[in-house]
């Protein structure tokens, strides 16, 4: 049984955890083990390569032993797939972060509204064309599901460029929320 959320959490659902030490997934996953996003609780990671074809190759044993440890001492439940996500219960919000292969995306935001998730953070650049983003815009809006895309402060041009624009012009406001574990 999966952990339970306290009545200011959501439950999260990690969509493409990867190798430890390697995958983004899984840095997302240390971070809410860790307890540093407070009203989120990591409750299930979906990985689709290494509980599949990935199990036997590169990075499979650190991820098996990644999802004994993390199962056995938080209660975390592991999936293929999000099709085998128990229902959300009565009066829980369910948030999916993923960070699967960015062709992957798409199919899984999809599946993940379709598993009850009405927020959704997505890690960068969510879709291979914008074509394939506009279509996630509207499937989100068309469920009533929020859509938030990660950044990287440290080398994106658009958030310099927000930056510059907001220093230079009077009475501009810009805020950016980053939840890095280097301080």
């Amino acid at each position: 049984m999966a952990p339970q959320t306290e009545s200011n959490q959501c439950e999260v659902v990690l969509v493409g955890c990867g190798a430890p030490l390697r995958g983004m997934g899984w840095y997302h996953a240390v971070q809410l083990l860790g307890n540093e996003c407070p009203s989120a609780k990591l409750c299930y990671v979906v990985e689709p390569w290494f509980m599949g074809p990935g199990a036997a190759g590169p990075g499979g044993k650190e991820f098996a032993e990644f999802q004994e440890k993390t199962a056995n001492d938080h209660g975390v439940e592991f999936h293929k797939t999000l099709e085998d996500l128990p229902p959300v219960p009565e009066g829980v919000k369910r948030l999916a972060l993923i960070s699967g292969r960015t062709a992957d995306n798409p199919k899984f935001m999809g599946q993940a509204i379709k598993a009850g998730c009405s927020t959704i953070y997505l890690e960068k650049p969510g879709a291979p064309t914008v074509a394939e983003l506009q279509a996630m815009k509207k499937e989100a809006a068309e469920n009533n599901v929020a859509v938030f895309m990660g950044y990287n402060k440290n080398v994106c041009k658009f958030v310099r460029k927000a930056r510059e624009f907001a220093a230079n012009t009077e009475g501009s406001h810009v805020t950016f929320v980053s939840n890095n574990t280097r301080r």
